[in-house]
């Protein structure tokens, strides 16, 4: 459990996330991570326990737990928690996830953390209704020494919250990496069988009634000559596996487990449409990633997508089927539309960069401490 620490010194900036795997909220605290340590941060990142070891085994990054605990078993996790701010005592707390940024905040209140940055990285009406209230008080009464969201979509979700709490809210939005030159597209798709001239929709996403991928699943069985890229795992695998053959679309329904990030670019290079039907999103960071590659966006009629797609994309909801139908035809058939599309989609990718995301989060450290940290990063 225990990571070796830098050099005494130095910042020290612990992330905590609720559970390990491959989800959005845990990339960028990852991405985070290693922003901060190029900065000559000592920073690290800690999950209270592992759901998917979709970061086992990295430097830096460590579980208080292996699997998923009961209710005595979150007392055994905050109870490591509070011996390891103890020993190492951190400057900074970084929580992601409504779980943990309630419990963690609550627990290094107590323990004198000089700043702790909560991250709301959903609109707040999904959080279980216990936490809400709890991250509404939390967020009122001061003990999230700041509190960020992570779009105009999740900031705009706490309009009903004490003014207290909306007062001390500052949004900042995530960034995704520039991608690696991802493999040839003939070289991806020779690696998972399919056609070359196959038409080839892509989701990525953790499997949950959130990301919708049972529609994209409905969806092409409905049409004999697509093929679906279904990036990911979760809950939802088996009965996305049944639904698959129920429908006779096995064969064209590619399921390819949770991958490297370099793998999630060279499938989505590979892609003709990136397909997103989830029922809410706060950023969706495969799709700034898909606007970035120059892959055409096809989403469901969200708030997130008007604030972060607009007009570079195609917004449709998921209540027509029939119009996703003819949407995706229609990008498949007219590369003019998306050469145009993708021109300036990539532009406004470009915006929603790691190094902006970490000047944010250094801007907020610095609203309490400037001096110490300046003297921590000479």
């Amino acid at each position: 459990m225990r990571l070796r620490l830098r050099e005494c010194g130095r910042m020290k900036i612990f992330q905590l996330v609720t559970q390990m795997e491959a989800g959005g909220a845990q990339r960028v605290a990852y991405l985070l991570k290693n922003e901060f340590g190029s900065r000559g941060y000592d920073s690290t990142l800690w999950f209270l326990y592992t759901k998917r070891p979709a970061y086992a085994g990295i430097a830096g990054v460590a579980s208080l737990m292996d699997h998923s605990p009961s209710l005595l078993g979150y007392f055994k996790v905050l109870t490591r928690f509070a011996r390891l701010i103890r020993t190492e005592k951190p400057d900074v707390l970084i929580t992601h996830t409504h779980y943990a940024n309630v419990l963690g905040h609550v627990l290094s209140s107590v323990l004198g953390v000089h700043h702790r940055i909560a991250v709301q990285h959903n609109p707040t009406h999904t959080y279980p209704r216990a936490v809400r209230m709890a991250d509404s008080l939390l967020g009122s009464i001061g003990i999230y020494s700041s509190n960020v969201a992570v779009s105009e979509t999740v900031a705009e979700s706490i309009a009903g919250y004490p003014r207290s709490y909306r007062e001390r809210l500052a949004i900042v939005y995530n960034g995704v990496p520039t991608p690696a030159s991802p493999a040839p597209r003939q070289a991806t798709r020779e690696r998972w069988n399919i056609p070359l001239d196959a038409p080839l929709l892509v989701n990525v996403g953790r499997f949950s009634l959130q990301k919708n991928q049972e529609f994209l699943i409905r969806l092409i069985a409905d049409s004999k000559q697509l093929h679906l890229f279904l990036v990911g795992d979760g809950e939802l695998r088996q009965r996305l596996y049944e639904l698959a053959a129920e429908l006779d679309v096995y064969e064209r329904v590619h399921f390819t487990g949770e991958v490297s990030a370099a793998d999630v670019a060279s499938l989505i290079s590979a892609s003709d449409v990136f397909v997103l039907p989830s029922l809410f999103e706060a950023v969706g960071m495969v799709v700034l990633e898909a606007m970035v590659l120059g892959v055409p966006v096809v989403s469901n009629d969200i708030p997130s997508s008007h604030e972060f797609i607009g007009e570079d994309g195609v917004i449709v909801d998921i209540k027509s089927p029939e119009k996703w139908m003819t949407s995706i035809w229609t990008l498949l058939n007219r590369p003019d539309i998306v050469a145009e599309m993708a021109g300036r989609a990539k532009l406004k990718a470009q915006k929603f960069t790691v190094q902006r995301m970490a000047d944010a989060y250094e801007a907020q450290m610095t609203r309490v401490s400037p001096r110490r940290l300046a003297r921590s990063v000479e």
